[in-house]
C-alpha cells in the first residue's frame, strides 16, 4: 500500500515592496490630515489658558479698584520706581510675594532684585504672567538686574512715550506720565471711564524675545520704564515697535526700531490671527488683526465718546 502523500503546508504570502510603500504612504497622508487638527486643539487649549490669565488680571484690577477707588499706576509715582505688577500681587493670591517685596525701595534694589542672581523677589515666575503659546517662565537677564518677564501689559492708548504736554484730550485708563515731574502720576477711577467699562481696553498681550539675555524690552513688565504697557498706534500684530536706547531684537513677526525718541509697543501674540484682551469690566475677548484702526484706538480711550459698534 502506497503511503498517502502529505498535503503541502499552506504558504504565507509576504508583503511586496510596492504594498509596503503604499501602506507607508497611506499612514503619511493620515498623519498629515491629523496633525493640523491636533495642533489646532493644542492652540485652543493654550488660548483658553491665556484667556484665564487675563481674566485673573481683570478681577485683580477690579479688586484693587474696590480697595483703593482707583486703578494702579502703570509707572513711577516717585523716585521709588515700581510698576503696576507689584501692586496687584495681593489681589490674585500672591500675598506672600507682596509681603516679601520692599515697597520703600525701587524695583531694582534689594531685596526686590539681588544683582546677577535669581534670588530677588521679582524673580518669582508667576504662572499668570505667561501666555502658554509663547515662552513660559521667560526671564530678563539683559542687564545686572535679573527679573521675570511677562506677556500681559496695560493699555496706554493711542499715544507714544514719553509724550509732550499738554495732556492728551482723550486718555487711556493707564494714561501717561509727565517725565518733567516724577510726582504727577495718572490715576484713573472707573467713574472717569465715560465710554463704558465694557468698551474700554484694560490689558492685552506682547510677545517675548527669543532668549532671556536679550535686551529687547518687550515683556519687561516689572520695569516702570520698560514695556509694561501697549499702545494702539498700530492694530494687533501690525506695524513696527519703536524702542528707546536699548538693543532691539527685530524679527518678521515683531519688527522694531531702536533709539527712538517716541516709543510705542504694539499688542502682539503667538495666537493665529489676533490677540487676547481684557476690558475694564473684567470680560475677556479675542480681537482680530483685521480690526479697524479707528475702532482699536477708540477702544483704547476711555472718555472720547466713541461708538464702536460690533468689533
Amino acid at each position: 500500500m502506497s503511503p498517502i502523500p502529505l498535503r503541502p503546508a499552506a504558504g504565507r504570502r509576504a508583503f511586496t515592496l510596492v504594498e509596503l510603500l503604499v501602506v507607508i504612504a497611506i499612514i503619511g497622508v493620515l498623519v498629515a490630515l491629523l496633525l493640523p487638527a491636533v495642533q489646532a486643539a493644542r492652540e485652543a487649549a493654550r488660548r483658553m489658558q491665556c484667556s484665564n490669565n487675563l481674566k485673573q488680571f481683570g478681577l485683580a484690577m477690579q479688586n484693587y479698584h474696590d480697595t483703593f477707588l482707583m486703578l494702579p499706576y502703570a509707572g513711577t509715582t516717585s523716585i521709588k520706581r515700581s510698576a503696576w505688577t507689584s501692586q496687584l500681587w495681593a489681589f490674585y493670591e500672591q500675598a506672600g510675594i507682596s509681603q516679601a517685596y520692599n515697597y520703600n525701595q525701587a524695583f531694582h534694589e534689594a531685596p526686590n532684585i539681588v544683582q546677577l542672581t535669581f534670588t530677588g523677589v521679582l524673580c518669582n515666575r508667576i504662572k499668570i504672567y505667561y501666555c502658554p503659546s509663547d515662552r513660559p517662565n521667560a526671564m530678563w537677564q539683559g542687564d545686572n538686574f535679573w527679573r521675570t518677564r511677562g506677556n500681559y501689559v496695560v493699555n496706554w492708548g493711542p499715544i507714544t512715550q514719553p509724550f509732550t504736554p499738554p495732556v492728551p484730550q482723550f486718555a487711556a485708563p493707564f494714561g501717561y506720565r509727565d517725565f518733567s515731574s516724577m510726582n504727577q502720576p495718572r490715576l484713573t477711577r472707573f467713574g472717569e471711564i465715560t465710554d463704558g467699562l465694557s468698551n474700554t481696553l484694560l490689558m492685552s498681550e506682547v510677545v517675548l524675545p527669543k532668549s532671556d539675555t536679550s535686551r529687547d524690552q518687550r515683556g519687561d513688565i516689572n520695569n516702570d520704564q520698560g514695556s509694561n504697557r501697549f499702545m494702539t498706534i498700530n492694530t494687533p500684530n501690525k506695524g513696527t515697535d519703536f524702542m528707546g536706547g536699548v538693543w532691539c531684537e527685530t524679527r518678521p513677526d515683531a519688527p522694531c526700531n531702536q533709539n527712538s525718541a517716541n516709543q510705542h509697543y504694539t499688542a502682539r501674540s503667538r495666537h493665529p490671527n489676533g490677540v487676547m484682551v481684557v476690558l475694564c469690566d473684567g470680560s475677556v475677548r479675542f480681537v482680530s488683526n483685521n480690526v479697524a484702526l479707528a475702532t482699536w484706538q477708540g477702544a483704547s480711550t476711555m472718555n472720547a465718546g466713541d461708538v464702536l459698534g460690533d468689533w
